[in-house]
Order: structure tokens, then C-alpha cells, then sequence
């Protein structure tokens, strides 16, 4: 009965105060808001099951090798987890694919994968149209079948249910669709749009070339632990079994879903950190509203107590007036958290896996419920002592308006200080994360990607199977896109820079060959002449390849810097050959050596890297690059244009400007940069009113005093120091706080920082010196308003 009673009091008291209400929700509503949104992407980023039948039950097993640390599996190795492990139920494999659809008259690269037959069942989840893969569709040389998304059912096929059975052109090949995967299927590696069974052949299964991922679904009685310690046991046979290709190699088991959202964890704990510190911020600022609004209601909370109230009675419902208000922030905290999701997913898009997880669900909407009352009875508690506190004989005696205890002043004033304290910390984790990307992004990458445009051609096995056919068709397109307006430069690579490295192992001619498990490695691009050329990759000495390095010619093969400092140290390079295993005779020679590019990334080092001329490593998938005297964006329906002159059949793919490419390389360090600096910045306009509020509310308590001050001849300008000078102390108490909380709590980002210190001074002092400036303003506003009180009027209202 008194809580019905208290919260009909609390709610016509917050409607007599509009004004208050609108300032304190709305507080509130920025803190339970942004937490409610942060706690929305990592409830659908790492809480969330992954949308598999018992998805606890999944792994993903990794070789792991010496040179390497954590790597994709061999087929043969494969073949032999799959045989001899006791611990899991079933082992699928899958790899990375894409194929052209010609079954229209605009053809199409579409991005899939390519799986063992029964990876479906094992992830306990069943077409929603046709059926799956069986096993005899798992050999070699069986018939072409395919299973495809939801997605590309609808806007390819028009979700036409008779599309099951239908044998559709694919690469120039007739494939039959088998079924169609449930809308919102989610396949563990990324967004594919078809599946296609990988045969692979035990007779000529590879254990040199790793490629495979492989998932697989543990027995009921097994656990991670258990198959980590069979499957190293099986690799250390294997090692023993295979000393030329395995040796040294050992496996890893880790929960799919930790593979899954592993890179992005830190960050998400981070933002969900930052965001429990607004809120706490947004808490003390709606404590010291409720002090002032307690101060001003002293009389009347001290005449229902001499009426007989209790104090416990009054105390609750001061407690029940901070609830409710808490209610009506946290809604309009879940409106904000709701609008601001698609531009969450729209940031996150390149950067967060199961980015289309991200939603207003139960457990988010339970959560803000929750956090909307902590904060109500947090920031409540202190209005609640305040009206439980004694003193009302003193109470009804003092004729002065607007009086307050000391209590009071210091609670107001502690509570100032853990705002400033807590804001700084937000600031000083956003600067540093600020410095650091503002590092990463003046990296440089080792090539120009200003003004090139980058596409991809893939060629199909049916109409170019001759290395002669591939090689003609990229001498056409070469020579084509060359003779277009504004186009500089066009050269061909197998991989772009920034997108991760080709790895393989060679020999040096002269040299022994490494023992197994010893050999030495590097990162491995096949080029086109005009390569160096359209991307600004500089020669430092010899020769580029050039059009002679043909497939009858002397083998060549140009190398970095970080090559020679890798493997020539102190030699020569250009001469030497290099024994890449490819199945050719003789040794590629190095005729030259170029600048570093960052293969892997902006923030990896430049690995050491090999370039030989496409022409004697010929690849199916190209990416090609052309520079631009203008925008390159403008280039493309051109390049399009130029790919279907050469050959109707095939598209052009994945065009992007090269510098788009580097830009999304650092999307993920952007996503927690970004929100990092929104919340801080927050935390710094909360910090700022909530100082103002505290000197405002200071002057207006001491009218008397500075209009005396005033009367005996204190001049504006003392006036001003005073009320400065006290906000300032306060201001600068929290910032050393801060400063040390900070310190203490900076190695929690140093995963997320590249090229800076978690202790770095500049960041520390540049915060601080911010956060100082920012309290001068808000403190000078009511001192300004204190040096312009008249002393008579002043006096006389007293």
C-alpha cells in the first residue's frame, strides 16, 4: 500500500517539475541508453549462442605450425583427425570459394564455400528448401550439386520453390541445386551465398598445402580438454609418421564460438567498460540534482516529520521518487539504444562478425531494466540519507532560504569529484586509442594507393585450362585497360596488399636443404610487369619484371628488403636462385629488389616477399589494379566494360578503390576508436554541466556572503577568483584521481593500441589539460553571475 501511495507522490512531484524531470531523464537516458546499445552488440556478438543444435558442442580444430603459430589444415591431415580420433562425433572440412553464375545474360561472381558432405549435419541445421549433400556426392568426379543461401534464392532465383533440381551454368559447368539453407543461416567463417561438396581424393590428399578449416562436434562425454590432449597425441604421430611434411606440428582445439568472436572480444569488454562508466557519471550528476532539489524541499520533508512521519518513511519515498524517475530514463534510454543500432551495424559491418545478431531482444530489454534500477537506487541513495538524516527542530527555526549542511556540501562535492574522475579515465583511454590509430593510419604501407582502382577476374577451368589461354586473356586485358582514358599503369596480382599473405617454403640454391620442420619460408605474389608501376612500389636496385620473363625464359623472381635483411643478410641477392617447389625445373633467379609492403596489414611488420612474373606462375583469380590521372570510382563501369569485350562470360568483380581497401583493413580498430570517443566525449558534457550545476547552486547559497564580501569592499575580480578557485580545486582533485585510476587501468586497452604506450604522457597530460580547461568555463559562468551580485539587494533579501 505505501509503495502505490509513494510512487503516485513521486510521479505528481516530478510533473510539478518539469524543468528538473526533463534534465535528469534525459541524463539518464544518455547513460542507460549508451550501455543498453553497447550491451545490445556484445549480447549478439558474445552472448548469444551461434544458431547450431547444441553449439557448446562445436570446435574448430587447427593445425598449428612451427614457423607459423595457429594455421589452416592439410587435406591429408584432414583425412587422418577424421580416422583416428575417439572424441568427436563428426569432422567436416570447408574452404573458401566463388564461382560465376551464367544463367543469365549478366554474369555474376558470387562468394561461397566448398564443405564436406555432411557439414550441415553436423552443424544440426537442415536445408529449409531440397535437401543437403549425401556422401557419394563427396568423390571425386561425382556429378555438380549445390545448396544455396536464402539470400541468393530470393534475389537470384526469385524464391522460386521449383529452382530444386534445376541445373544452372556454373564456371561453364552444368550444377544441380539440392536445396536452399533456412533465412538467417549463419555459416562460421563468413557471408557465403553457396555450398558445394569438396571431394578430395585419399590417394592424392596434400600434407604440404594448408587450406582447410575444420570443424567438428564433440561426443557427449568429451569435453575441449579431452580432444585437445587426443588431438595432440595424433599430431605428434603424425609428426613421427611424416617426418618431411610434419614435423613439429601439433593441433588446436578452441569453442567455435571463441574463433568466431575472438578478435573482437577486448574491444566489446572495453566499450561495455566505458559505457558502466557514463553511466555511473550520469548517476552522480542526477545525485547532486536531487541534493539541490532535497535542499530546497528541507522545510517541507522537516514538517512531515514533525507531523510524525517517520524518517525511514520519508527516506523511501525520496528512494521511490529516484525509481521512478529511473523508469522514465531507462525508456527513453532503450528509444535511444534502438536508433542508434543500425548505425551501430552499418560501423560495425566490415569489423564485427555476426554484426546481424545485433538487436533489441529480451535479454538486452531485461538488462535495461535492471540497470535502470541500479541507478535509481544508486543515485537515490544520497537524497535518501539526506531526508533521513535529524535536525528538525534546527530546520524550522533557520529562516534562511536555501541553507545546507556541511553533510551535504561534502557529499555534493565527492560527488563532483568521482565525475571528473570518472571522465578522465574515459578521456584518457579515448586519446590513447585517438593516437593510435591516428599512428596507424600514417603508416606507411610501402605502395601509393591514391588514385587506383582494384578489381578481381577469375578464370574458369573449362575455357582456360591451358596456362597459354590464361596468359593471353591477361595480355588482352592488360594491353585494353593500358589504352583507356586516364588510366597511367594496370598490372596484375594474385593478392592484394593489406589482405594477408601466400606463404610458401623454398630452397636456396647453394645452401643445404632445411631439415623438416626448419624450412625457411616467405610471403609469395605473382605479378604482372606494370605492377610495381600502377601501385608506386619503388625499385631499390636490378631489374623489374618485364614482358620477356615469359614461360620459355630464364625463371626470375624479385624480392624486398625484408627479404634480403631475412635471408641474404650479408650477401648479394641478385643472382641467387630459389627453389620454390612448384612443380617447374630449375631455380628462379633474383634479378631485382623493391621497396616493403605491409602484406598483412598495416599494423604487421613487412614480411619478407618473393614477386615472380605471372607469366611462369600463372593463376586462375587475378586481382587487377589500374592508376588513374582522376577518381578512380569513375573507372569502373569501364573496366567492366573491357572484361566482357574479352570474354562475355566472365565479370568483373569486387571493384574497389585501393585505398578502400586499406581503410577497411583498420575497421575494427575504427569501430572501438569511434565509440571510445563518443562515450568519453559524453562523460566529458556531463562532467562539465554537473560542475556548473555544483557552482551554480554554490553561488546561489552564498549570496549573502558575497554581497557582504561586496559591501566591505571585495572587488568583482576577488569575487571571481574565489568561486573559481573553488571549483577549480575540485576539478583538480578529480583529475588526479583520474589520472591514477587511469594508470592503473590502461594495460586493460594495450591489446587495442598500436605504436603507443598505455602510459603515454602526452595523452595523460593533453587529457588532463582538457578536462581543466572545460572545468574553467563552466566554473567561470557562475562566477561571472556571483561578480554581478548587487551588495543592498543582496543584503536586503536577507
Amino acid at each position: 500500500m505505501h509503495l502505490v501511495t509513494d510512487v503516485r507522490y513521486a510521479v505528481r512531484q516530478l510533473v510539478k517539475n518539469p524543468g528538473f524531470t526533463a534534465v535528469a531523464a534525459l541524463t539518464l537516458a544518455l547513460g542507460v541508453g549508451a550501455t543498453t546499445a553497447i550491451f545490445s552488440v556484445v549480447n549478439g556478438v558474445l552472448l548469444r549462442p551461434l544458431p547450431y543444435a547444441d553449439p557448446d558442442a562445436l570446435v574448430r580444430v587447427h593445425e598449428v605450425l612451427p614457423q607459423y603459430g595457429r594455421f589452416s589444415v592439410a587435406p591429408a591431415t584432414f583425412l587422418d583427425w577424421r580416422a583416428q580420433n575417439e572424441v568427436f562425433e563428426r569432422t567436416a572440412a570447408y574452404g573458401s570459394s566463388s564461382a560465376t553464375f551464367t544463367d543469365t545474360d549478366t554474369p555474376e561472381r558470387i562468394t561461397g564455400a566448398v564443405v564436406s558432405w555432411d557439414m550441415f549435419e553436423l552443424l544440426g541445421v537442415a536445408p529449409a528448401e531440397g535437401g543437403g549433400f549425401t556422401a557419394d556426392q563427396d568423390l571425386p568426379g561425382a556429378p555438380g550439386v549445390m545448396v544455396i543461401s536464402h539470400g541468393l534464392w530470393v534475389d537470384r532465383f526469385a524464391a522460386d520453390p521449383g529452382v530444386i533440381g534445376r541445373s544452372i551454368p556454373v564456371n561453364g559447368q552444368p550444377v544441380t541445386i539440392v536445396g536452399v539453407m533456412p533465412e538467417g543461416f549463419y555459416f562460421p567463417t563468413r557471408a557465403v551465398e553457396f555450398w558445394r561438396p569438396f571431394p578430395i581424393d585419399p590417394a592424392n590428399a596434400s600434407r604440404g598445402g594448408h587450406f582447410l578449416g575444420v570443424v567438428a562436434r564433440l561426443k557427449p562425454d568429451a569435453g575441449v580438454d579431452q580432444a585437445q590432449v587426443e588431438m595432440q597425441g595424433i599430431s605428434e604421430r603424425l609428426a613421427r609418421e611424416y617426418p618431411e611434411s610434419s614435423a613439429d606440428e601439433s593441433a588446436e582445439v578452441v569453442p567455435l564460438l571463441d574463433q568466431v568472436v575472438g578478435t573482437v572480444r577486448p574491444a566489446l569488454l572495453t566499450l561495455l567498460a566505458a559505457v558502466g562508466v557514463v553511466v555511473l557519471i550520469a548517476c552522480a550528476n542526477v545525485a547532486n540534482l536531487l541534493l539541490v532539489r532535497a535542499s530546497a524541499r528541507e522545510k517541507e520533508v522537516a514538517i512531515r516529520a514533525a507531523l510524525g512521519a517517520a524518517r525511514r518513511r520519508l527516506a523511501l519515498q525520496m528512494l521511490a521518487e529516484s525509481v521512478v524517475l529511473a523508469a522514465v530514463g531507462g525508456l527513453l534510454g532503450v528509444l535511444l539504444a534502438y536508433t542508434a543500432i543500425v548505425p551501430i551495424q552499418t560501423l560495425g559491418a566490415s569489423s564485427i562478425p555476426r554484426v546481424a545478431d545485433i538487436s533489441i531482444d529480451w535479454r538486452v530489454l531485461g538488462f535495461a531494466a535492471a540497470a535502470s534500477i541500479a541507478t535509481g537506487l544508486l543515485f537515490g541513495l544520497a537524497p535518501a540519507w539526506h531526508a533521513a538524516r535529524g535536525g528538525i527542530g534546527a530546520t524550522l527555526k533557520d529562516s534562511t532560504r536555501g541553507s545546507i549542511g556541511a553533510g551535504s556540501r561534502w557529499l555534493r562535492s565527492g560527488l563532483l569529484v568521482a565525475e571528473v574522475a570518472l571522465s578522465i579515465v574515459l578521456l584518457v583511454g579515448a586519446t590513447l586509442l585517438l593516437r593510435s590509430f591516428a599512428r596507424l593510419t600514417d603508416v606507411d604501407p610501402g605502395f601509393d594507393a591514391g588514385q587506383v582502382l582494384a578489381f578481381q577476374v577469375s578464370l574458369p577451368q573449362t575455357s582456360y585450362a591451358e596456362n597459354g589461354a590464361r596468359i593471353g586473356f591477361y595480355d588482352r586485358l592488360l594491353e585494353s585497360l593500358g589504352a583507356l582514358p586516364g588510366v597511367t599503369h594496370a598490372g596484375m596480382v594474385q593478392t592484394l596488399p593489406v589482405r594477408g599473405s601466400y606463404v610458401l617454403t623454398f630452397d636456396v640454391d647453394g645452401r643445404p636443404p632445411a631439415q623438416p620442420g626448419q624450412q625457411t619460408s616467405a610471403n609469395h605474389r605473382v605479378v604482372s610487369p606494370g605492377y610495381f608501376d600502377a601501385l608506386g612500389i619503388p625499385l631499390r636496385r636490378g631489374r623489374l619484371p618485364s614482358p620477356q620473363d615469359t614461360e620459355t625464359a630464364q625463371m626470375t623472381a624479385v624480392v624486398d628488403e625484408a627479404f634480403v635483411a631475412r635471408h641474404f643478410p650479408d650477401e648479394d641477392p641478385i643472382g641467387r636462385g630459389l627453389d620454390i617447389g612448384n612443380g617447374t625445373d630449375g631455380y628462379y633467379r633474383i634479378v631485382g629488389v623493391v621497396g616493403n609492403v605491409r602484406h598483412a596489414g598495416l599494423s604487421a611488420d613487412p614480411a619478407p616477399t618473393m614477386y615472380v612474373p605471372y607469366k611462369q606462375d600463372v593463376f586462375s583469380t587475378m586481382w587487377i589494379a589500374a592508376r588513374t590521372d582522376g577518381d578512380p570510382a569513375m573507372l569502373s563501369g569501364s573496366v567492366r566494360d573491357v572484361v566482357r569485350q574479352i570474354d562475355r562470360t566472365l565479370p568483373a568483380y569486387s571493384i574497389v578503390p585501393l585505398a578502400d581497401v586499406i581503410d577497411q583493413s583498420v575497421a575494427q580498430q575504427r569501430f572501438s576508436m569511434l565509440l571510445l570517443t563518443v562515450f568519453a566525449g559524453v562523460a566529458l558534457v556531463l562532467a562539465a554541466v554537473g560542475l556548473y550545476g555544483v557552482m551554480a547552486y554554490s553561488v546561489s547559497q552564498r549570496t549573502r556572503e558575497i554581497g557582504l564580501r561586496m559591501a566591505i569592499g571585495a572587488q568583482p575580480g576577488d569575487v571571481v577568483r574565489m568561486i573559481l578557485g573553488g571549483g577549480m580545486k575540485l576539478a583538480a582533485v578529480g583529475v588526479v584521481i583520474g589520472l591514477a585510476g587511469a594508470v592503473a587501468l590502461a594495460r586493460f586497452v594495450e591489446s587495442l593500441l598500436f605504436e603507443i604506450a598505455p602510459f603515454d604522457v602526452v595523452s595523460y597530460a593533453a587529457t588532463a589539460a582538457v578536462l581543466l580547461a572545460v572545468s574553467a568555463v563552466a566554473c567561470y559562468v557562475p562566477a561571472r553571475r556571483a561578480m554581478r551580485v548587487d551588495p543592498l539587494v543582496a543584503l536586503q533579501a536577507e
